[in-house]
């Protein structure tokens, strides 16, 4: 049977535009799949006394100049945000970090202000040119999210995404 020309340049445009829709569908609600968290019986490793079994997915003898001693747990100001070293996206909530900041708001130093009629916006890119990276010695007292990072402006901090520059967050006056 030989099929016209149309039909079959049709049909492989509608496989073409419905794949995405295949990819993008809901996940499975019957409770039943391998991503069910809601409870009952558990497969797999359980997650003894809220320790990562993974460690820190830094490799072994890899401590980044630490020491074994220096762990970030046995590091000031870094037991609230332990958690938050493993590749996690930033909270919702930025009110611990904010309490970080102005704890340690004399070590980290205020940056240079934005000029009159400059603005930045979450969701949007940060104007080229500002924002201050923070240094070593003020890192060490903040959380790390893998793929953003801290900038200063003035009196403010704000939480870039590194690739795109899109501003996740902005504390304002945490370094007054």
């Amino acid at each position: 049977m030989k099929l016209p020309n149309r039909f079959i340049t049709g049909l492989g445009i509608l496989m073409i535009s419905a794949s995405p829709l295949l990819q993008a569908a809901p996940p499975d609600q019957r409770g039943d799949g391998p991503d069910d968290n809601r409870g009952g019986q558990q497969q797999g490793p359980q997650n003894n006394g809220g320790h990562n079994e993974r460690g820190n997915d830094r490799g072994p003898g890899n401590d980044n100049g630490r020491g074994p001693d220096k762990s970030p747990s046995t590091q000031p100001g870094r037991q609230a945000h332990q958690d938050n070293r493993g590749g996690n996206r930033p909270p919702q909530d930025f009110g611990p970090v904010r309490e970080t900041f102005q704890q340690h708001r004399d070590v980290i130093g205020r940056g240079q202000p934005l000029p009159p009629g400059v603005h930045i916006a979450k969701g949007r890119p940060l104007p080229p040119g500002y924002g201050k990276r923070l240094d070593s010695r003020s890192l060490q007292y903040l959380p790390h999210y893998d793929g953003y990072e801290w900038r200063r402006l003035g009196t403010d901090v704000v939480l870039i995404a590194v690739g795109s520059g899109i501003v996740y967050a902005i504390l304002d006056g945490v370094l007054n």
